[in-house]
């Protein structure tokens, strides 16, 4: 038995609705075929709402809950990364450099583009170890 056929005999009402929301008129003996025709034809929206009328949806449901739950965090796990492009990188080296700059005023200029060639190293190899860490 597949999931048309269970859908169809256990929710009749639900699976004629599905099919008659499409413009097809439901046929009791045909609406296993029916809604099998249905989803092939319209794809992704007509499953959701066969899935949606599925007499069992309710056990499926915390199944349901721990997968969106587990996406989530792993879409959360992946937008620290997202702005790994080097433009954060270069606007804090810029930063840097402005704020070693306006301090440096009455210093030597070679000292300060030394000691922004140490700090930028340093946060690109702290990258680096995290980067590779993940």
């Amino acid at each position: 038995m597949n999931i048309y056929q269970y859908t169809a005999i256990n929710n009749p009402n639900g699976a004629r609705e599905v099919v008659e929301s499409y413009g097809i008129r439901a046929n009791k003996k045909l609406l296993p075929k029916q809604l099998a025709f249905v989803v092939a034809k319209n794809g992704e929206e007509a499953l959701d709402k066969v899935a949606m009328i599925h007499p069992d949806l309710s056990l499926f449901q915390r199944q349901i809950d721990s997968f969106k739950d587990k996406v989530k965090k792993e879409h959360e796990e992946k937008s620290n990364f997202l702005n790994a492009n080097g433009q954060q990188i270069k606007e804090e080296i810029k930063s840097l450099k402005d704020s070693f700059h306006n301090a440096d005023a009455g210093q030597d200029k070679g000292k300060s583009k030394y000691e922004l060639l140490i700090i930028g190293g340093i946060i690109v190899l702290g990258l680096a170890v995290i980067l590779r860490n993940k």
